[in-house]
């Protein structure tokens, strides 16, 4: 998606400074959110190199500065040519709706600026990746079981209000991550709060109808948070009083690692250059 304002060149000018924007979600409780977001926004400075591109973050929810602010700052550094990488898992309102209206929030402002978004992470070789290394941090080895029940992996998305969304990336997602894992594991997706699928649906689809005895949890969220200890934690406690024979685990958040800074940059640099 490109917009543009006024009387700006198509592609960035020789002279022009490049600006982007990490533009998250925000977190109104904790500070595992603006830490782990602020060293991702180091990380991506530092990859795509201090002399090409000033980076800046920015929040639609609870943390400042909002896109139109963080526009703002980098208008006034120079800079023309903005690339905003919507810093979200799934394809949803907030990355039609909400991304759209910020954006044009940010042009009316500055309408001597050029701004570009990326594609937000949706369903990705490497964010799979990710998750099976979360899931080999817990022991369980690939390929490494060829008969009887299958080992249960739960992959768990921050839950959304919205109905508009049909949550097609998320299964497209446990595919891909099914097929990775191999022979001898389940897999289920859910929410970890408002809706469909629910974590008891998930769980009931790899218990009741895949047999498993076991099942490896993975929070596909990027920081530890609310959304990781009230509703994640909470509704495996809930679902272990269900299954007392079913061991539940659960393995730590995305984070920040390398493999997400390369994809994130990757992104930039595509709705850049692409």
């Amino acid at each position: 998606m490109t917009m543009t304002a006024g009387n700006a060149k198509n592609g960035a000018s020789a002279d022009a400074e490049w600006g982007v924007v990490l533009l998250a979600h925000g977190s109104q409780r904790g500070s595992d959110t603006i830490d782990g977001l602020q060293e991702m926004v180091r990380r991506l400075q530092a990859r795509l190199g201090e002399g090409n591109a000033k980076v800046r973050l920015a929040c639609l929810e609870f943390i400042q500065p909002d896109l139109p602010m963080a526009v703002a700052g980098l208008v006034s550094d120079g800079c023309t040519d903005i690339t905003v990488m919507p810093f979200l898992l799934g394809q949803g309102t907030h990355t039609t709706d909400d991304l759209e209206e910020e954006i044009a929030r940010s042009l009316e402002a500055h309408p001597q600026a050029r701004i570009k978004a990326s594609d937000v992470f949706g369903p990705d070789p490497a964010l799979v990746d990710i998750v099976v290394e979360r899931v080999q941090e817990h022991g369980v080895s690939l390929n490494g079981k060829t008969g009887g029940a299958p080992t249960g992996v739960m992959l768990v998305k921050a839950g959304t209000r919205s109905a508009a969304e049909d949550h097609q990336w998320l299964f497209k997602m446990g595919n891909m991550l099914e097929q990775r894992l191999g022979e001898g594991y389940a897999v289920a997706v859910a929410q970890s709060h408002f809706g469909s699928p629910t974590m008891e649906e998930a769980a009931a689809e790899l218990v009741d109808k895949q047999g498993v005895s076991s099942v490896t949890c993975v929070p596909y969220i990027f920081f530890p948070g609310l959304i990781l200890t009230r509703n994640i934690l909470g509704g495996l406690e809930s679902l272990g009083q269900k299954y007392p024979e079913v061991g539940f685990e659960v393995t730590p958040t995305l984070g920040v690692e390398e493999g997400l800074v390369e994809l994130t940059a990757q992104r930039v640099l595509d709705a850049s250059y692409g």
